[in-house]
Protein backbone atom coordinates (compact mmCIF):
# COMPACT_ATOMS: atom_id res chain seq x y z
CA UNK A 1 0.00 0.00 0.00
CA UNK A 2 0.99 3.35 -0.97
CA UNK A 3 1.15 6.15 1.17
CA UNK A 4 2.14 9.58 -0.76
CA UNK A 5 2.54 8.11 -3.81
CA UNK A 6 5.65 5.60 -1.58
CA UNK A 7 6.14 2.66 -0.45
CA UNK A 8 3.92 2.41 3.27
CA UNK A 9 6.23 0.18 4.60
CA UNK A 10 9.68 1.91 3.81
CA UNK A 11 7.51 5.08 5.50
CA UNK A 12 6.39 2.69 8.59
CA UNK A 13 9.73 1.67 8.53
CA UNK A 14 11.07 5.38 8.97
CA UNK A 15 8.69 6.03 11.70
CA UNK A 16 10.71 3.55 14.01
CA UNK A 17 14.33 3.93 12.67
CA UNK A 18 16.00 5.73 15.74
CA UNK A 19 13.74 3.78 17.98
CA UNK A 20 15.77 0.20 20.04
CA UNK A 21 13.03 -1.98 19.34
CA UNK A 22 12.08 -1.38 15.49
CA UNK A 23 8.73 -2.65 15.51
CA UNK A 24 5.55 -1.40 14.42
CA UNK A 25 1.54 -2.86 15.53
CA UNK A 26 -1.57 -2.41 14.07
CA UNK A 27 -4.69 -3.05 16.18
CA UNK A 28 -7.03 -3.66 13.12
CA UNK A 29 -9.87 -4.30 15.64
CA UNK A 30 -9.60 -0.49 17.35
CA UNK A 31 -7.97 1.23 13.87
CA UNK A 32 -4.91 2.66 16.12
CA UNK A 33 -1.05 1.84 15.37
CA UNK A 34 1.84 1.77 17.95
CA UNK A 35 3.92 4.02 17.90
CA UNK A 36 1.31 6.64 17.29
CA UNK A 37 1.50 8.14 13.84
CA UNK A 38 -1.07 10.48 11.96
CA UNK A 39 0.14 9.93 9.00
CA UNK A 40 -0.90 6.25 8.66
CA UNK A 41 -4.86 6.25 9.36
CA UNK A 42 -5.48 5.65 5.32
CA UNK A 43 -3.21 2.71 5.23
CA UNK A 44 -4.63 1.44 8.87
CA UNK A 45 -8.67 1.46 7.32
CA UNK A 46 -7.54 0.09 4.19
CA UNK A 47 -6.02 -3.27 6.08
CA UNK A 48 -9.23 -3.05 8.63
CA UNK A 49 -11.41 -3.09 5.17
CA UNK A 50 -9.22 -5.81 3.91
CA UNK A 51 -9.71 -7.98 6.63
CA UNK A 52 -13.56 -7.63 7.11
CA UNK A 53 -13.53 -8.40 3.43
CA UNK A 54 -11.90 -11.43 3.55
CA UNK A 55 -14.09 -12.27 6.35
CA UNK A 56 -16.97 -11.90 4.14
CA UNK A 57 -15.51 -13.41 1.53
CA UNK A 58 -14.61 -17.11 3.62
CA UNK A 59 -18.15 -16.95 5.39
CA UNK A 60 -16.64 -15.94 8.73
CA UNK A 61 -19.23 -13.85 11.11
CA UNK A 62 -17.08 -10.78 11.73
CA UNK A 63 -17.95 -11.24 15.48
CA UNK A 64 -15.76 -14.33 15.97
CA UNK A 65 -12.83 -11.84 15.84
CA UNK A 66 -12.48 -10.81 18.73
CA UNK A 67 -8.78 -8.91 17.90
CA UNK A 68 -6.42 -9.04 15.11
CA UNK A 69 -3.65 -6.60 14.46
CA UNK A 70 -0.42 -6.74 12.36
CA UNK A 71 3.17 -6.49 13.86
CA UNK A 72 5.76 -5.55 11.51
CA UNK A 73 9.68 -6.13 12.82
CA UNK A 74 12.48 -4.01 11.02
CA UNK A 75 15.83 -5.01 11.15
CA UNK A 76 14.86 -8.93 11.68
CA UNK A 77 17.19 -11.55 11.91
CA UNK A 78 18.32 -12.64 8.74
CA UNK A 79 16.77 -16.40 7.54
CA UNK A 80 17.83 -17.59 4.24
CA UNK A 81 14.71 -19.09 3.25
CA UNK A 82 12.56 -15.59 3.77
CA UNK A 83 15.31 -12.73 3.22
CA UNK A 84 17.12 -11.59 0.06
CA UNK A 85 20.82 -11.58 0.96
CA UNK A 86 21.53 -7.87 -0.69
CA UNK A 87 22.21 -4.76 0.95
CA UNK A 88 20.96 -2.32 -1.70
CA UNK A 89 17.24 -3.91 -0.68
CA UNK A 90 17.22 -3.48 2.64
CA UNK A 91 17.57 -5.35 6.12
CA UNK A 92 15.43 -8.05 6.50
CA UNK A 93 11.46 -7.31 8.21
CA UNK A 94 9.05 -9.77 9.01
CA UNK A 95 5.83 -9.49 9.33
CA UNK A 96 2.57 -11.41 11.46
CA UNK A 97 -0.67 -11.14 11.29
CA UNK A 98 -2.57 -12.27 14.46
CA UNK A 99 -6.09 -13.38 14.85
CA UNK A 100 -7.65 -14.06 17.56
CA UNK A 101 -10.98 -15.63 17.24
CA UNK A 102 -14.11 -16.06 19.99
CA UNK A 103 -12.81 -19.43 21.43
CA UNK A 104 -9.61 -18.68 22.03
CA UNK A 105 -7.46 -19.71 19.66
CA UNK A 106 -5.15 -17.75 18.24
CA UNK A 107 -4.00 -17.29 14.56
CA UNK A 108 -1.03 -16.25 12.74
CA UNK A 109 -0.12 -15.97 9.06
CA UNK A 110 3.47 -14.58 8.41
CA UNK A 111 5.02 -12.48 5.72
CA UNK A 112 9.04 -11.97 5.29
CA UNK A 113 10.35 -9.06 3.00
CA UNK A 114 13.32 -6.38 2.71
CA UNK A 115 12.90 -3.22 3.52
CA UNK A 116 14.79 -0.10 3.87
CA UNK A 117 13.52 3.61 5.03
CA UNK A 118 11.93 6.18 3.33
CA UNK A 119 14.47 8.42 1.83
CA UNK A 120 12.51 10.63 -1.20
CA UNK A 121 15.93 11.42 -2.65
CA UNK A 122 16.67 7.43 -3.52
CA UNK A 123 12.69 6.62 -4.46
CA UNK A 124 10.56 7.74 -7.34
CA UNK A 125 6.90 8.75 -6.12
CA UNK A 126 3.82 6.86 -7.42
CA UNK A 127 2.01 8.19 -10.08
CA UNK A 128 -1.18 6.93 -7.94
CA UNK A 129 -0.80 9.40 -5.43
CA UNK A 130 -3.53 10.52 -3.99
CA UNK A 131 -5.57 7.99 -5.66
CA UNK A 132 -6.32 5.48 -3.24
Amino acid sequence: MDIDGYWGIGKLYKVVAQLERKIVSIDLSNKAMRPISNEFGSMVTFYYNMLTRLLVKHGIPEKWVISAYITVEFEATFVYEHHYWRSELGHPCNLKCHIYDDKGRKHIAYAYNNCRPHEPSRESQSSRVGNL
